[in-house]
């Protein structure tokens, strides 16, 4: 969150949008994967698109890692963050780059060479796994409804294309993201932290459960040999 707001600082768009000149210099296109600029993908975590939109990333990036810490710890949450912005942009690269190929249309060439930015990626990868964690129907209505609203953002950006292709190319990235962040989740590449207070029997995680069980059972045996 320091970088983004020092970066804001230095571009000027804590105010305003964010110039052409910042988005080519830092920004990540679907093509920069072909010439080898892969150092793009990290550097466009480093802006946003500026003006309303940077109090706005700056919120949900502070409340989702927030929550993400708080359920997974510092190390899992800077993992899931990063796994979910760099998966989700190098997926919507190849698709799009064969897209370019086989079709060629301006909307798709204009996808192309748009330059992503901003940290969304890996916020919404992280909100999804937090909606993951949550038991019950909770966690599936929050999901449904997240998705819902990402779904009907993406379809009005794609109806104005090719003029709108950062919007599309930000509005995919969400779209991908948060149920990558479920998906992470639910295969256990992150798992959430022991809560204090939690039994550690219920939860499945004491390791002298199979132990004692192997106790009771020897106890068993000896009390039938007697």
């Amino acid at each position: 969150m320091t970088a983004l707001t020092v970066f804001a600082v230095l571009s000027d768009s804590y105010w305003q949008s964010l110039t052409p000149q910042w988005r080519d210099w830092l920004g990540f296109a679907p093509t920069n994967f072909l010439d080898f600029q892969w150092q793009r993908l990290l550097s466009s975590l480093l802006l946003t698109a500026g003006g309303w939109k940077f109090p706005a990333s700056l919120l949900m990036l502070g409340a989702c890692l927030a929550m993400a810490e708080h359920r997974l710890g510092t190390l899992a949450t800077i993992k899931l963050f990063l796994t979910s912005h760099v998966t989700v942009l190098l997926i919507l690269s190849v698709v799009i780059l064969m897209l370019a190929h086989g079709v060629g249309t301006p909307s798709v060439m204009a996808l192309a060479n748009s330059r992503d930015i901003g940290p969304s990626a890996g916020y919404y990868g992280c909100l999804g796994a937090i909606l993951m964690l949550f038991s019950g129907r909770w966690g599936v209505f929050g999901f449904s409804c997240v998705q819902s609203i990402l779904l009907v953002r993406l379809v009005v950006s794609v109806s104005h294309l090719p003029d709108s292709a950062s919007i599309v190319s930000a509005d995919a990235a969400h779209l991908l993201a948060l149920p990558l962040g479920v998906l992470l989740a639910w295969c256990g590449y992150v798992r959430p932290l022991l809560i204090p207070g939690q039994d550690i029997e219920s939860s499945g995680c004491n390791p002298d459960n199979g132990r004692n069980g192997d106790d009771s059972g020897q106890a068993g045996s000896n009390a039938g040999d007697d």
